[in-house]
């Protein structure tokens, strides 16, 4: 359910900023028209490749490859979240990995979703996704200033049946955990209470 939500309320919010927004007049709306097309679908891709691991936890959705731009493929996950604490930063323009597009839009959707439940209540939330290259991989970090997670149940973060409320984690990083293992990456976090967390994912670019 929580794997499901998480496309959900971002999707309806798009949908209604475009509802306000929409002005036929507009010599850029097929432009927009376009672009809001594709976020819902880039969503709806990752709502059906979960549905389709939901018949068993182990089984993950067919793992695909195809030559991508990583830069570009975050942009597009983080361009359905309408929080403007949320900060993209890049080391350079392109980032070409040997990934499939909708299970690293899955992941990246995944961690934001957690760290705005992280954020909230916090005065001055901010939420920074950074994506950079060391030699043959591509790493990503989500670095928030939310509540951070405690020290007893931080070995708890990754299994498949914990859940924590609390802390604002989410059911699905054991399931982001898997895929991110079937392309030889790692996911790992620091975390300091009340000073917020970093989730760090790796990924070879070939």
């Amino acid at each position: 359910a929580h794997e499901i939500k998480n496309p959900l309320t971002p999707m309806r919010l798009t949908v209604q900023s475009f509802e306000r927004r929409f002005d036929p007049e507009d010599p850029k709306i097929k432009e927009k028209l376009k672009e809001y097309s594709q976020t819902l679908i880039q969503q709806i891709d990752v709502m059906s490749s979960i549905a389709s691991a939901f018949s068993d936890f182990a089984k993950m959705p067919t793992q695909k490859r195809e030559e991508i731009n990583v830069v570009s493929v975050v942009k597009l996950a983080l361009d359905i979240f309408a929080e403007d604490y949320i900060l993209y930063s890049f080391s350079e323009d392109k980032l070409i990995g040997n990934l499939d597009k909708t299970q690293l839009i899955r992941i990246v959707t995944n961690l934001v979703t957690n760290a705005i439940q992280a954020v909230e209540g916090t005065k001055d939330p901010k939420i920074i996704v950074e994506v950079l290259s060391e030699n043959d991989i591509i790493k990503i970090a989500v670095i928030d200033n939310g509540k951070g997670i405690d020290d007893a149940v931080k070995h708890l973060i990754f299994e498949p049946k914990f859940t924590t409320k609390s802390s604002g984690m989410g059911l699905g990083l054991p399931m982001i955990k898997k895929i991110i293992e079937a392309y030889s990456g790692s996911i790992s976090f620091v975390s300091n209470k009340n000073e917020g967390t970093i989730f760090t994912v790796t990924l070879p670019k070939n």
